[in-house]
């Protein structure tokens, strides 16, 4: 009886360790950053909240991918963390401003760098950061 209940064991443990994550949305691969803010001239009480990260396929970079947290740091800046994306493939690092966030002239902060391409392995963490101005 014992050596069918662990036999029975074996069996379970290797099927766990083979099946999941086959095409599916998510993984095991995380992107974080932070965000530098204006030092002036940014009309928003919540300006962490009103940014966006955006880790997709190139192939559709509206269609977020993993679990993404913004929140604010110190120094006028934002960290974030998006966990949960897929690793060993080609993903698309951009920031969004919601439409809320504006510079004191009216105008929408400008977001640098562009959006770009990284590629993380598995159960690993690649960085990028942002920067938000008012002006020249």
């Amino acid at each position: 009886m014992y050596r069918i209940a662990v036999a029975a064991l074996v069996l379970a443990s290797s099927g766990c360790a083979t099946t999941g994550g086959g095409g599916g949305r998510e993984g095991n691969a995380t992107i974080a950053g932070v965000i530098r803010l204006p030092e002036s001239g940014l009309r928003a009480d919540d300006a962490c909240g009103q940014l966006q990260v955006i880790v997709a396929s190139p192939d559709a970079p509206t269609n977020g991918l993993g679990r993404a947290m913004v929140k604010p740091s110190r120094g006028n800046r934002c960290s974030f963390t998006v966990s949960g994306v897929p690793s060993n493939t080609n993903l698309q690092v951009g920031l969004a401003a919601g439409g809320g966030l504006k510079c004191e002239t009216g105008a929408t902060p400008t977001i640098t760098p562009e959006p770009s391409t990284v590629k993380v392995n598995d159960y690993g963490t690649a960085t990028r950061d942002f920067a938000l101005s008012c002006g020249a």
